[in-house]
């Protein structure tokens, strides 16, 4: 099955030249994408709209239905499928985009077939930044649409925006006109919806029908990354030209009437999902208290830790400040410390050791491990507290190693009594 039009792959290079150039992000309108066949006959199969699919962030049934199952569809939606999966159509979109290594997503978690009734549209928004099942980045959206009738007064246009936050909605306009295909970058800043639709009486029965895919990959520039977030909409605002002395007609109030709606749903919504966060967060900080009390030193002789050590996680870095209480249950005549200084910080590793109080300074080469005694009498039966203070530390994350935001200073190898 032929599955692109004839002159698109070699298109390619005159396609990335567009692309790059694009404002107010990174775009490109690709008219007659598909075999003019394979269109008709995506059109002839596109799912009925049902409402089991249109249910919104809110649970309840909306103007739009999504239909993720592509290959339950028909034979030609499970062949064109087939072919999203190929290295030509990947490569020829890596270079289109420049972006290599693109990954198709077999589940199309948001992608599949969109319908969109009278009535319905997008706020601006930017999408969800990482696949949730496989983590990979979300890069590209790809959108072909399929309305061999339709009028760019009745609304549903794609708008790309420079920035809805700061009123700024410079950016093209896009009528969502058969066999037109849609590329663009999935960034923090690729902000785009549509316009609501509105069908005139006798146009009722359409509806705005596109067929959607999202491209990921497995890296992405580190300036181009940010934290992992659901899709962020912004509602629209005010109209501009909504100024003192305006008569508000009954569209016009019908218009602020719908505009008030969708801000109070997000809202509701915003509010919801501020709850289920709440409640995930009390979850895991109450396995991170099960798990904080559970801690204990790597500690071997006749001792028992009635209390977890303070200054260490779980995978036994430690930080500037370590303190652990034990209660020998033998008479022991002195502790013997392991642990090992990591290459990460600026200098050699001084710890200022206290027990009992006994004082040591400690130095411990860069990049190296050390094990040492200190000679102290310990009585049976009687709490002691281990103190270590260390004059440097380093942040992975600061360094550009990885998101661990944590103040690390040695690692703790194991601490032994002598009996």
């Amino acid at each position: 099955m032929t599955v692109l039009g004839t002159k698109i792959l070699a298109e390619a290079g005159s396609f990335a030249q567009s692309f790059r150039a694009a404002k107010p992000f990174r775009h490109l309108v690709i008219e007659d994408f598909l075999a003019p066949d394979l269109g008709q006959r995506m059109l002839a199969d596109f799912p009925r709209f049902e409402d089991r699919y249109a249910l919104n962030e809110m649970g309840e049934v909306g103007g739009k239905a999504v239909r993720m199952n592509v290959r339950e569809i028909s034979d030609t939606y499970r062949s064109l499928d087939r072919y999203l999966q190929t290295r030509e159509f990947l490569d020829f979109v890596s270079v289109v985009t420049g972006i290599p290594d693109l990954l198709y997503d077999p589940d199309y978690i948001g992608g599949g077939t969109h319908e969109n009734r009278d009535g319905q549209g997008l706020d601006q928004h930017v999408d969800f930044n990482f696949h949730p099942g496989t983590r990979w980045h979300r890069r590209l959206n790809l959108i072909v649409y399929l309305n061999p009738e339709w009028d760019e007064a009745w609304g549903g246009n794609l708008q790309l925006q420079a920035d809805p936050w700061n009123g700024d909605a410079s950016g093209q306009s896009i009528a969502p006109l058969f066999n037109r295909a849609v590329i663009f970058e999935t960034t923090e800043r690729s902000w785009h919806g549509f316009s609501s639709i509105h069908l005139p009486a006798d146009k009722r029965d359409l509806s705005r029908k596109s067929f959607a895919i999202y491209l990921y990959t497995k890296e992405r520039p580190p300036e181009e990354t940010a934290a992992s977030h659901a899709t962020v909409y912004v509602p629209d605002g005010m109209p501009a030209d909504l100024v003192p002395g305006v008569t508000l007609d009954a569209a016009r109030v019908a218009d602020l009437h719908g505009r008030f709606e969708r801000m109070f749903g997000q809202l509701k919504f915003l509010y919801e999902r501020e709850k289920h966060f709440a409640s995930q967060i009390a979850a895991m900080e109450g396995a991170l208290t099960q798990a904080r009390d559970a801690l204990r030193v790597p500690l071997q002789g006749y001792a028992v830790q009635a209390v977890p050590p303070l200054g260490m996680w779980p995978d036994r870095w430690v930080g500037k400040e370590f303190c652990v209480t034990f209660t020998p249950q033998r008479k022991a005549r002195g502790v013997e410390l392991e642990l090992w200084a990591p290459d990460q910080l600026s200098g050699d590793q001084v710890l200022d050791i206290e027990i009992l109080g006994k004082r040591w300074a400690h130095r411990v080469a860069r990049g190296s491990r050390s094990q040492f005694s200190l000679d102290v009498k310990l009585s049976s039966g009687t709490a002691v507290e281990l103190k270590i203070r260390s004059r440097c530390f380093f942040s992975p994350a600061a360094i550009g190693q990885s998101a661990d935001d944590r103040e690390l200073a040695w690692m703790l190898l194991g601490i032994a009594l002598s009996h």
